[in-house]
């Protein structure tokens, strides 16, 4: 007698009643009484009132008064300013073709879209660098933002900085096989670029270059590389003090000669109190 194998059909199981409760309205029914019951509002509960206290009212004419009243610092007269801040900026026309007008009067106006122009560069009164500035980024577009941020900034600050300077662009090529296996004879470059950029400023105060780049780092912009350079400048006659003052260092036959006078008080000073004790 031979056994057929029973073979498992590869149709997909269905169910063989499907519930058509699923096809229906998902609204749940409800009779008509039940209806008029939830369309009639609810009755409150009958709760006790309890009297609240009135809460103080602050009005903003209170707020106002208790402001005004609080002692203020010291005004912008006394700080040495020589404008008023709350005027600042003012709105006025400045046109070259009807009035001449300063870089004070360009900066105490407000002008749209002054961001988006090239900046003012001051310009040099002794030709003395004090700060050379390098930024370096693999994205033109982020160096060529943050290099006109820097710009404005230095502008603002009253530094004269020159305009940015383009230097050569670094690359580098790398050439590695394919693959190690079917595209071993291949090979495949990979290159990159760093592109380079620098600012270089004359004849500012020191504290006045730290606060640019104290800034500028606050506000330094990622993928932006920066290297700051710097001078400090002595006032003449250092040289001639230091001489005065002379050689800090000691010899070692006068640590020698410190230490036998110590050696020789302690052994005199030993020996009185010896004295003392016996008498």
């Amino acid at each position: 007698m031979l056994r057929l194998a029973a073979v498992r059909s590869t149709r997909r199981y269905a169910p063989a009643t499907v519930r058509w409760s699923r096809f229906g309205s998902t609204v749940p029914t409800t009779n008509s009484s039940s209806s008029e019951a939830a369309s009639k509002p609810a009755a409150k509960p009958n709760l006790p009132v309890v009297k609240q206290g009135k809460k103080p009212a602050t009005t903003k004419a209170k707020a106002k008064k208790e402001i005004a009243v609080a002692p203020s610092e010291k005004t912008w007269q006394e700080l040495g300013l020589k404008y008023d801040p709350e005027t600042l900026p003012i709105e006025q026309t400045l046109d070259p073709n009807l009035a001449p007008f300063t870089e004070e009067d360009y900066a105490m106006t407000l002008i749209h879209g002054r961001s988006v122009h090239k900046p003012f560069f001051h310009p040099r009164t002794h030709d003395i660098p004090v700060a050379n500035i390098h930024f370096r980024s693999h994205h033109v577009k982020h160096l060529n933002l943050f290099t006109h941020f820097a710009s404005h900034a230095a502008t603002a600050l009253g530094i004269p900085a020159s305009e940015v300077i383009a230097l050569p662009t670094q690359r580098r090529l790398w050439t590695v096989l394919r693959s190690p296996f079917a595209h071993k004879k291949s090979q495949e470059n990979f290159e990159r670029k760093v592109h380079k950029r620098a600012i270089k400023a004359w004849d500012a105060d020191p504290e006045v270059v730290q606060r640019w780049i104290a800034y500028l780092r606050t506000h330094a912009m990622p993928g932006v590389g920066m290297k700051v350079i710097t001078w400090e400048r002595m006032p003449l006659g250092v040289g001639a003090k230091t001489q005065a003052v002379g050689h800090t260092e000691t010899s070692a036959k006068k640590i020698e000669e410190l230490g036998k006078k110590i050696v020789v008080e302690e052994t005199i000073a030993q020996q009185g109190s010896q004295l003392q004790v016996k008498a």
